[in-house]
């Protein structure tokens, strides 16, 4: 039997020193059905003392070695019966997930490994266990080694650093934020975070769930900027991180004076005294992008390198992931962007109007055309970028002429006697299967090769659940400065559940529920119940009546279970959430009720439609 540990690492979990991680799975067996002849053979050629036995199920049934052999043939019994009446049922394998550090010095040479159900997996010989507790002492040495540097930079690093834990005690602090706080370690370490930082809002952070970046903060009679970051582990919030950026905002603005004065010198170089200045749009940039998620990192990688060629670039993903925002970064980060950025949604143009709003009409090319004519998308573009989006929505003949102005880089307008040169960048993107409407006759093949040079895929939002906070901690601001009403935050739990929301709309979905909460939460803070009363269970209705509608009387019973279905799935997570808070409180109903803000009756009755 030779199966293979390599094979098995992905199957079983693994610690360091788990007995299964150190077992050879290259080993012999012997059923019991073999004879003692046989057995005898066995050990005469393998030269082993000692084999386990196993039945046709891989199942250990105990050890054979080769005085019990002996002692069968002593006693006169016949070589050929089987073994099954004289090999040791009381030697005792060991179980794949015990511990080395556990097990007592091995008597024997070797012992049986098993996993579930008893079926033999490998053995643990005395030669694994001395090189198991070899290699991980060298690693607990390597991992003592990488500690100390860790400390020495955390100790050393300019910027103040404070680390808690999920109640707010301090279990970090560093060098320069005891200096600049004027306090000892050993005295911050262990103390509430308010209790050592003045003002602080760390201890909220932990609370909603939600970043604070580049936060203004009044410490020590002056204004200093800070980052409050939770730190997340399985949908929950473990502790949380403040770094003290700037020691005093004076220092920001001795840096912006810097980059001031370079950027006035700039301009005065420049500047062309003839022409009036015009205000500028800030340009869109990857840093407008968030997410720091390891799908959205790959993404945004890619497109900062395709951004520095000229080369086609076909963006997909599902309908509201940010298509048009990746393409407007990078266009500005192009050599293309000091030209015009022009945006076309194919889903949008009626399919007999296409050929003249992309490459414009001559005058007087068709009835009720203008009269000195109108250029095309395309030449709007000339020596800028421009986006097609949706292009999967595009009809078959105008993608052959989209082709043709990829291959020619010329357009000829409606109308018009000879092409015209243009040059552009051309971005596309879409939502649909490309490849699969390749296939289908749906979608050019060629078409599809010459968009498809630089693919940039972009994950939906369920994908990248950790990118969660960071959006809702930007955009809360963003809305609630639209409608000119004061920041509201939100509870742990709300975006704990909103972390386990799908967002099949993604972002665009997001921004809808975050709206209609700030608009419509009274309170400062938005809780879990604000959350299912102004967005889940409004979701719920309003599917309740679409499917209604869409579904014939005869029908209606029979297409009534997906509803009940999901409803189920929301009811679960629904029930996950509050058992999760309670165990948290310790069992504390009113504690517990708090948190998920509502009333303790509520959670009462709640727990009871959990029941039925």
């Amino acid at each position: 039997m030779s199966d293979g540990f390599v094979e098995r690492k992905e199957i079983f979990p693994q610690e360091e020193l788990e007995a299964g991680r150190w077992m050879i799975t290259d080993f012999h067996v012997l059923p019991y059905t073999t004879t003692l002849k046989e057995a005898a053979e066995f050990f005469l050629s393998s030269k082993l003392n000692e084999v386990p036995i196993v039945d046709h199920q891989q199942h250990y049934l105990g050890e054979l070695s080769t005085a019990m052999v002996m002692e069968a043939v002593i006693k006169g019994i016949s070589l050929e019966e089987t073994i099954e009446y004289y090999y040791d049922i009381t030697v005792k394998p060991l179980n794949f997930y015990e511990i080395l550090s556990d097990l007592s010095p091995l008597k024997k040479a070797s012992v049986p490994v098993v996993y579930h159900e008893n079926i033999l997996i490998g053995m643990l010989t005395q030669d694994n266990m001395v090189k198991g507790f070899s290699q991980t002492i060298q690693k607990l040495r390597s991992f003592e080694k990488t500690v100390e540097w860790f400390q020495v930079c955390f100790e050393n690093i300019y910027e103040g650093i404070v680390v808690v834990d999920e109640n707010g005690y301090v279990k970090m602090i560093n060098k320069a934020y005891c200096s600049y706080l004027g306090v000892e370690k050993d005295w911050a370490i262990g103390q509430h975070i308010i209790n050592v930082i003045d003002g602080t809002r760390l201890h909220i952070v932990l609370q909603t769930g939600i970043p604070e970046h580049n936060q203004v903060q009044f410490l020590k009679d002056q204004e200093v900027v800070a980052h409050r970051i939770p730190i997340w582990k399985n949908n929950q919030i473990i502790g949380g991180i403040g770094i003290l950026v700037f020691h005093g905002v004076s220092e920001l603005y001795t840096i912006f004076d810097k980059i001031q004065a370079l950027n006035n010198k700039t301009e005065l170089q420049n500047l062309n005294f003839e022409q009036p200045l015009k205000a500028k749009e800030e340009p869109i940039t990857f840093n407008h992008i968030i997410g720091e998620s390891k799908g959205m990192i790959h993404s945004k990688s890619i497109a900062r390198r395709a951004a520095k060629s000229p080369a086609t670039i076909l963006i997909t993903g599902e309908s509201g992931v940010g298509k048009e925002i990746f393409t407007k970064a990078i266009h500005s980060m192009s050599s293309y962007k000091d030209g015009p950025f022009i945006s076309v949604n194919c889903s949008s143009i009626p399919e007999h109007l296409f050929e003249s709003e992309l490459f414009g009409y001559e005058e007087g090319a068709f009835t009720g055309s203008r009269k000195k004519g109108k250029p095309g998308k395309f030449l709007l573009a000339h020596k800028g970028t421009i986006f097609l989006d949706e292009i999967g929505d595009m009809p078959l003949e105008m993608q052959a002429k989209i082709l043709r102005v990829l291959q020619e880089r010329e357009v000829e307008p409606v109308g018009a006697t000879k092409p015209i040169s243009v040059d552009f960048r051309l971005i596309a993107a879409t939502n649909r299967p490309l490849q699969e409407m390749v296939k289908e006759n749906k979608f050019r093949e060629d078409l599809y090769y010459r968009l498809n040079v630089i693919p940039i895929y972009i994950p939906p939002l369920r994908d990248r659940k950790e990118d969660i906070p960071l959006l809702i901690g930007h955009y809360i601001k963003t809305i609630c400065q639209k409608h000119h009403i004061p920041i509201k935050e939100m509870s742990r739990e709300t975006v704990s559940a909103m972390m386990y929301y799908d967002w099949k709309g993604n972002i665009r979905e997001l921004l809808n529920a975050l709206e209609r909460l700030i608009t419509l939460v009274d309170e400062n803070i938005i809780y879990y119940d604000d959350f299912k009363r102004y967005f889940l269970d409004w979701n719920r209705s309003s599917l309740k009546v679409e499917t209604k509608q869409s579904l014939s009387a005869a029908d209606e019973v029979n297409h009534s279970r997906p509803l009940e279905k999901m409803k189920q799935i929301e009811l679960k997570k629904e029930k996950e959430l509050y058992f999760r808070i309670i165990r948290e409180e310790n069992g504390n109903k009113t504690l517990a009720a708090k948190r998920l803000g509502i009333s303790r009756a509520t959670l009462y009755n709640k727990l009871k439609e959990f029941k039925n």
